[in-house]
């Protein structure tokens, strides 16, 4: 999915590069994602966020390829004199967050285009790379369970394994790899 990021910058689509490469980096809600404006990102090193669906705060380290993302984008509205530190990185032309439904159709001509394997082309996708990621840069980890399971705000580690798509099959591997 990362390597999307840069074929979508190169291909001068600025906004789908930020979006993939946030949801990819941050695992949040597409809601909440959305809601993300250009001064929460910009010269911060964290980001906080009062989550929609468990009215939860939380604390987000910014990567710095998101970071990176976002001011290249903000460097390139500027340029056509249409940034505003105050906008809704998604905005739409109305200057309010552009919609989920928005998003998940928008997302699904990206992955066709760009040739990329999905099991469903939504922006639900993002949030499970995210997860995949911890997972496996962590040695497909059961700590990295229990963290995913506390990001994701889910009520186990059982609901976090069939979220990122931990198969039986794949469990049965772990054993045998032992």
């Amino acid at each position: 999915m990362l390597g999307l990021c840069q074929r979508l910058k190169k291909d001068k689509l600025y906004r789908d590069y930020v979006l993939i490469t946030a949801g990819c980096y941050f695992g949040l809600r597409i809601g909440d994602l959305l809601k993300i404006r250009f001064r929460d990102i910009i010269n911060k090193d964290e980001l906080i966020i009062n989550e929609q669906k468990t009215k939860k705060s939380r604390r987000i380290t910014i990567n710095s390829a998101v970071h990176d993302a976002c001011v290249f984008y903000s460097s390139q509205l500027n340029s056509i004199s249409k940034f505003n530190e105050n906008d809704f990185i998604f905005s739409n032309r109305w200057d309010g967050p552009v919609t989920v439904s928005y998003i998940n159709k928008r997302l699904k001509v990206i992955f066709k285009k760009y040739r990329v394997e999905v099991d469903q082309a939504s922006s639900h996708c993002l949030r499970k790379t995210f997860g995949r990621r911890v997972y496996e840069s962590d040695g497909k980890s059961e700590k990295a369970l229990i963290y995913l399971s506390d990001i994701f705000s889910h009520s186990s580690i059982a609901v976090t394994r069939r979220y990122i798509g931990i198969t039986q099959e794949q469990i049965s591997d772990i054993y045998l790899s032992l």
